[in-house]
């Protein structure tokens, strides 16, 4: 395998030691789902570097994924280095997202279309369907697993509500109860494996959509975070803003297995996206990243890196990259131009020794066909496992 492209960037002392890298983007939006971005990386630009974090251990893990037909979703287990498909069950419906267990060896899926279920485990007697209604659930929209057991599920007992009245519950797989979770308000709940904290949004409406406003509401967007151990939590950050479009200002929240670091991304009214990188207090970014894409983020892996997808710059507008960011030494590597030609990042997910699998989808055609492709740590070679959504990696 090769190696990614380490991105050069000056260093400047504030606080403390932080790496500031600022790719800017212009997205041209076509109806092949083609954009652009321009870079205004270091003036060298970027350079071949060595390569990525070394594995933290050796685990064996395949990659699980999700292949749609007439109205459901079939799983098959990959072997990350053949592509060779061993059949894993068939869900009830489509999945709309997907999230793994601590120990990689749970999966569970939420239905497209918001149904107030989800969908536990992967084999040939899975999955099992956990239904949310005897909560007074009618829509969910996003979850994490907080241990092997238990799962945060965000949703609101109203079909047609907004996420502004999405609340947190805590659904116990052993157990199979659902309760509301310290009755908190909020949505887009995330926990790193093994982390002691989880994260999520809230969204107020301060003034609602009218006609003298144009039915543009005005919306207070908070980060917040609250230990897993007990307690209220409390807000990192806040913006406040006329809602537009598809406006988001702190989405997908992830923060770092120590604590340390938050990764967010925000998001217009076009395929674009900015991902920001602060510590946990909520400061002045330290990364931020601005691109054409649709947001695609892997989390945080065991060697402290976190990884996000979209296009490399401005010249080369036909093809997808991948970044991984190691804060701790302010480290950004992307993968090589030309190693992921005339596609489009969807999905991202790191495995147990540092590999990353990648869900995407070709542009500029009319089939839009899906790939799986394994990067190595690095980010220096592929490994296209052919079709599939919703990749993840498991541990048998």
């Amino acid at each position: 395998m090769g190696q990614g492209e380490v991105m050069n960037t000056p260093i400047v002392r504030q606080r403390h030691l932080a790496l500031i890298i600022i790719v800017v983007g212009l997205v041209v939006a076509a109806v092949a789902g083609t954009g652009a971005v321009s870079s205004a990386a270091a003036p060298d630009g970027p350079t071949a570097g060595p390569p990525g974090a070394p594995s933290v251990q050796a685990v064996t893990q395949s990659v699980l994924v999700a292949r749609s037909a007439e109205g459901r979703d079939s799983l098959w287990v990959l072997s990350p280095s053949t592509g060779a498909p061993t059949a894993a069950g068939v869900l009830p419906g489509i999945a709309a997202s997907v999230a793994v267990s601590p120990d990689g060896e749970n999966v569970a899926y939420l239905p497209r279309g918001g149904t107030p279920r989800v969908w536990v485990g992967y084999g040939p007697l899975a999955p099992r369907t956990v239904s949310l209604t005897g909560a007074g659930v009618r829509r969910v929209d996003s979850f994490t697993w907080i241990d092997g057991r238990r799962l945060v599920v965000a949703g609101a007992t109203a079909r047609k509500a907004g996420p502004e009245r999405d609340r947190l519950y805590l659904v116990d797989l052993v157990a199979r109860t659902t309760a509301p979770f310290r009755k908190l308000q909020g949505t887009e709940p995330y926990v790193a494996p093994g982390g002691a904290k989880l994260v999520y949004v809230r969204l107020t409406v301060l003034k609602p959509a009218t006609k003298a406003n144009q039915y543009s509401a005005t919306v207070r967007e908070s980060l917040r975070e609250v230990r897993l151990s007990g307690g209220k939590g409390r807000t990192v950050t806040s913006e406040t803003y006329r809602l537009a479009a598809e406006r988001r200002s702190f989405a997908r929240p992830q923060l770092s297995r120590n604590g340390k670091w938050l990764l967010t991304a925000a998001t217009g009214s076009d395929i674009s996206v900015t991902y920001s990188l602060c510590d946990a207090s909520g400061g002045s970014p330290l990364l931020s990243v601005y691109t054409g894409a649709l947001a695609s983020q892997a989390g945080w892996d065991a060697a402290g890196r976190t990884a996000f997808g979209g296009m490399p710059d401005m010249s080369h507008t036909d093809e997808a990259c991948v970044w991984v960011y190691q804060p701790d030494v302010g480290r950004l590597t992307r993968t090589p131009l030309g190693l992921l030609p005339r596609l489009m990042v969807t999905d991202l997910a790191w495995s147990a020794d540092g590999d990353l699998v990648a869900g995407a989808r070709d542009w500029g055609t009319a089939s839009r066909a899906s790939h799986v492709i394994v990067l190595p740590g690095s980010l220096g070679g592929k490994n296209d496992l052919g079709r599939g959504r919703l990749p993840v990696w498991v541990t048998p």
